[in-house]
């Protein structure tokens, strides 16, 4: 008999970071996609702590077949569900915090930062859960389209449509606000 010299090597499992690294890294990442999917302002801090929950007991689980940003937007659109769930209503959109301004203190920045996330979030409220999360995951985080069909269980080939569309819709959608008085 003559061996093969195909040697199939197993697949090691990512390096694994202790949970309050992955938490550092990622914290922020958690809160944005949180909030640009539409959980609302007085209910963020509490969204964030279920979603940290949820990836602390399910961290063993991670098997690294996604990257940790895809696996953590996808928790944050199971904890908005929950969220809109309990509250019986859909949640609206606010300004986003001077917390996650780059500005660096610069008024004139900062003013033109607050003006563009405005805009951002209210065409974001003005989308269903699916292209809200498609336009989050993709223009606003760049996510892949491969990762955001992941996450919203998409052909990726509707990604890319919605992708497309969603940027001619919000520059129509920014064209207008501005014109209006």
């Amino acid at each position: 008999m003559h061996e093969s010299s195909l040697v199939i090597e197993p697949i090691s499992p990512p390096e694994r970071v202790p949970f309050r690294t992955l938490y550092e890294r990622h914290f922020a990442f958690s809160w944005r996609a949180l909030r640009y999917i539409g959980v609302p302002q007085a209910l963020l801090d509490d969204a964030a702590q279920e979603l940290w929950v949820v990836v602390h007991r399910r961290y063993a689980e991670f098997e690294g077949r996604s990257d940790v940003k895809t696996w953590l937007f996808a928790i944050a659109i199971n904890v908005e569900r929950n969220i809109r769930r309990v509250e019986g209503r859909r949640a609206r959109l606010v300004p986003l915090p001077a917390e996650l301004s780059a500005s660096d203190g610069d008024p004139l920045v900062a003013s033109e930062e607050k003006e563009a996330w405005g805009l951002v979030l209210s065409f974001l409220a003005t989308l269903d859960e699916t292209r809200r999360a498609v336009f989050a995951a993709c223009l606003v985080e760049g996510l892949s389209a491969a990762e955001t069909a992941a996450i919203t269980e998409l052909p990726i080939e509707t990604v890319y449509n919605r992708v497309r569309a969603l940027k001619r819709s919000f520059a129509t959608w920014v064209e207008q606000q501005r014109s209006e008085p």
